[in-house]
């Protein structure tokens, strides 16, 4: 997603707010990882873009609605997720020393007119995706025996955990009940 920067371009303290919804697809066809496919449409982006010495640095807050499977149950549910950015594209002309390394993407594009928005925006999103997700914090998940959702149903299967055998002889120990 390419946005245009003539307007403050080379101009130190000059700023302007960029406040868009657009598709997933606006930001490339680089792959998502894990989180193709959860991300939906829009990605609300409500950032400020800043004219500094070298060049334009980029901040504010990304929106999503991300829809995944619970961790236990695998049920689907939908997570509103925001982050925060700031990422700072740096002009090449004004590269001081040649050993300043660039990170791809993060760069003014076209003689200075545009800087390309896709990969802060992919790396932010995939970055805040949630590792586990539950649906509820007292999820009680699938049924080992049979599958069965047990929020849904009681499939009168008991969760039967075999005695692990270090500690088989404790079973044996009469303890008094003080």
């Amino acid at each position: 997603m390419r946005v245009s920067i003539t307007d403050i371009v080379d101009q130190p303290g000059a700023t302007r707010p960029v406040q868009v919804a657009v598709g997933v697809a606006e930001f490339g066809p680089e792959p998502w990882g894990s989180a193709e496919g959860a991300i939906q449409d829009p990605v609300e982006l409500d950032l400020h873009l800043d004219s500094v010495v070298d060049g334009i640095l980029v901040r504010g807050t990304l929106a999503f609605t991300l829809v995944l499977s619970c961790a236990r149950c695998l049920e689907p549910l939908t997570v509103v997720r925001h982050v925060t950015v700031a990422e700072l594209f740096l002009d090449p002309a004004k590269r001081v020393e040649e050993e300043d390394e660039e990170e791809p993407g993060y760069e003014l594009l076209d003689d200075a007119t545009a800087i390309d928005l896709s990969t802060m925006v992919r790396d932010a999103l995939i970055i805040d995706l949630p590792v586990r997700t539950l649906c509820a914090e007292d999820c009680q998940g699938l049924c080992p025996t049979c599958g069965a959702n047990r929020n849904r149903t009681d499939c009168g299967h008991t969760p039967e955990r075999p005695i692990d055998p270090r500690w088989a002889a404790l079973t044996d120990l009469d303890l008094p009940n003080d």
